[in-house]
């Protein structure tokens, strides 16, 4: 299965999926502010994004260690495909609302949980482990010039045309990543480690029987709650993975909250129009992209933990600034610098993951992280558009949108010297 088509194949899959994405993500804002002016109501459709991943996480993880991890990524692939299409439809006869879009956004959400999570396992089978690093800057890299720059910078574009085409394209790029998935060679289903295979050797060596061999056929759908607790158990067993896993929590809670409101402070506070909006989003990715293709390099001078805590020190400063400024020039340049130590902080995270636990249990403890991370970003949208609601009681709308980011700054550093404090004896990743 660690073949160079195999690569290919998943890589282009890949960068199409979030090409059409970038295009969505792009076009759902500006349609949102079309249909309402309100940032909690807004942030509902941000919120039934990411809401998938709090309910959906775990018990796909399971999922991604019992059956092919191929045929997770069609399915997802196909789920996304269908929605998209009859997004599409309901925008171009007119028939949207906001309730509406938050139903086809939780779909959506539901296939990137899937699709998200799968490709996260599937790397380490279709590459060697010690270019781990590099193909996750690789993928991470692909990501950010598809969506981000692409998808963003076209999406802002083909918006003045008609906010139908993003959601149109997307729906074209879902089925040619469809097709793509579909040619992997290789059934992919999760490989046991020569030590998992030894305990189970060990366990299970008087109930190797006919019967008992089918029964262990039928054990995904009737352990899998077991199973779900096992991946939990895994992460909060190791005290390193915990103490990552409160971090992600921290940060996804927090960078969500401005995620959501980014759009009215981009257009209130910067004043920029679509396509504005769409080059200062191209800008801060390009330096995800630096940052993606640093990491590898980086990774050879500092340890994971150094570079764990410089890339959330940074990110705190940086955003700070950013509350603190209504110029978009300066906005555009502290974007470039904090987008390059995010990317930095995800590839060495998901470095760790997949070098340091067993390919059976990946699906299981990615999926830990998922929940504490992305899961936990519906609850922040939400709190994000009720802080610059509630802010609004007592301050001006200008300063209630920047305050989202002064208080990220405040969080992210205190994270930074908790987790330092904490993981100080604990031994390198």
């Amino acid at each position: 299965m660690k073949s160079k088509s195999n690569y290919s194949k998943l890589f282009g899959a890949f960068s199409l999926t979030f090409l059409g994405d970038g295009l969505t993500l792009a076009a759902v804002p500006w349609l949102v502010s079309t249909l309402t002016t309100d940032t909690l109501y807004a942030s509902i459709t941000m919120t039934a994004l990411r809401l998938p991943w709090l309910i959906f996480s775990l018990p796909v993880g399971v999922l991604i260690d019992r059956y092919s991890r191929k045929h997770m990524l069609v399915g997802a692939s196909f789920t996304r495909m269908i929605f998209l299409l009859f997004l599409t439809i309901c925008i171009w006869g007119g028939w949207i609302s906001i309730p509406l879009l938050a139903l086809f956004m939780f779909g959506i959400g539901l296939s990137r949980v899937v699709f998200d999570s799968t490709v996260q396992t599937i790397i380490p089978q279709v590459v060697e482990e010690k270019k781990l690093e590099k193909a996750n800057g690789q993928f991470t890299a692909g990501q950010l010039i598809t969506s981000d720059i692409l998808g963003v910078a076209l999406g802002g574009f083909i918006i003045t045309m008609h906010i139908v085409y993003p959601f149109a394209i997307d729906t074209v790029t879902a089925i040619l990543s469809l097709l793509l998935i579909s040619g992997l060679r290789g059934s992919f289903h999760p490989a046991k480690s020569n030590e998992s295979q030894a305990q189970e050797a060990s366990t299970e060596t008087s109930k190797q029987t006919t019967q008992d061999k089918s029964e262990q056929k039928a054990r995904p759908m009737k352990n899998w709650k077991r199973e779900m607790w096992s991946g939990i158990q895994y992460v909060f067993q190791d005290r390193f993975l915990r103490g990552l896993a409160i971090l992600s929590v921290t940060i996804t809670l927090m960078f969500s909250m401005i995620l959501v409101t980014q759009i009215f402070f981009v257009r209130e506070v910067l004043q920029l129009e679509a396509y504005a909006f769409g080059i200062l989003i191209s800008i801060a990715t390009i330096g995800s992209i630096l940052g993606s293709q640093a990491v590898a390099y980086m990774r050879k001078r500092w340890s994971s933990m150094q570079l764990i805590l410089l890339s959330i020190l940074s990110m705190g400063l940086l955003y700070g600034a950013v509350g603190l400024t209504s110029n978009a020039y300066v906005v555009g340049g502290l974007y470039f610098c904090a987008a390059f130590f995010i990317v930095v902080y995800n590839v060495v995270r998901s470095s760790i993951l997949q070098r340091s636990v067993p390919n059976e249990l990946l699906g299981r403890v990615g999926s830990v992280f998922r929940f504490l991370s992305f899961g936990i970003s519906a609850i922040g949208t939400l709190l994000g558009g009720l802080l610059v609601r509630v802010s609004e009681t007592f301050f001006d709308r200008l300063f209630s949108l920047q305050l989202p980011y002064l208080l990220l700054s405040a969080v992210y550093i205190l994270a930074c010297f908790l987790f330092a404090s904490k993981m100080r004896n604990v031994p390198e990743q």
